[in-house]
């Protein structure tokens, strides 16, 4: 099967040459990696344009627009045009472990639609982070899954991996969300369309390279995301 992997980047330079060579070792056959940059001032792009050129390693480089939703959008388009059967979406902090690839697959190959790194489930755990925010991470995850009926576990992990075939299903030209709230808002869209969802446990370490992007403006942004979605404003 084609497995196109989409790595949404900026300013991942200390990170993003490891990450691909350590996804390139494991060997998946008929395998493409996506970098979609927002043009990263720390020279990401070019590190990949420079390291990769002789490798199944696609850069797009967006000068235009940014943001981590319309990031990964533009790399799912972009598999779905290249005929991708599978599309897995993961960061490029080392938060998610390249060796779990190979088990999404093996489970889309099982016949589920949508595989997510969780790290809810028995098995799953983070590592690096205070009790402050793994407290309200938990508590953000209560909530949404309450206000809109969420059976997954994990909403706002970005380690996932979709059956290609079922991404037109979830109208991704509509997607309004940004951020990590696309996370959320796109999760929502499978379950709505009653897609078989499956949940693998990682263990999810905080980035040791790098600045985070997580904000208090992305918290925001999170739980306004779940009232619009509850009462059908985001389309």
């Amino acid at each position: 099967m084609k497995v196109y992997i989409v790595i949404a980047t900026y300013n991942e330079k200390e990170n993003i040459s490891q990450l691909l060579k350590e996804i390139l070792a494991l060997g998946i056959s008929d395998l493409k990696i996506i970098v979609v940059d927002d043009n990263s001032p720390d020279g990401t792009a070019e590190i990949v344009k420079i390291d990769f050129t002789d490798k199944p390693v696609q850069l797009i480089v967006r000068t235009t627009e940014r943001g981590y939703g319309s990031a990964h959008l533009a790399g799912f388009k972009a598999a779905l045009n290249q005929g991708a059967e599978i599309i897995i979406s993961m960061d490029a902090d080392f938060s998610h472990q390249p060796s779990v690839i190979l088990e999404m697959i093996k489970q889309i190959e099982a016949g589920y639609e949508v595989v997510v790194g969780s790290r809810r489930v028995t098995g799953g755990k983070i590592v690096g982070w205070g009790i402050t925010r793994k407290l309200a991470s938990q508590t953000a995850m209560i909530i949404t899954r309450l206000i809109l009926g969420i059976k997954t576990k994990d909403v706002t992990t970005g380690f996932r991996a979709y059956q290609a075939s079922v991404l037109p299903k979830l109208d991704l030209e509509t997607v309004k969300s940004n951020g990590y709230s696309f996370l959320e808002e796109l999760i929502y869209r499978c379950e709505n369309n009653n897609l078989k969802i499956k949940e693998i446990p990682i263990i999810f370490n905080d980035r040791q390279r790098g600045k985070s992007k997580f904000s208090i403006k992305e918290i925001m942004k999170f739980f306004v995301t779940i009232f619009k979605l509850k009462f059908g404003l985001n389309k």
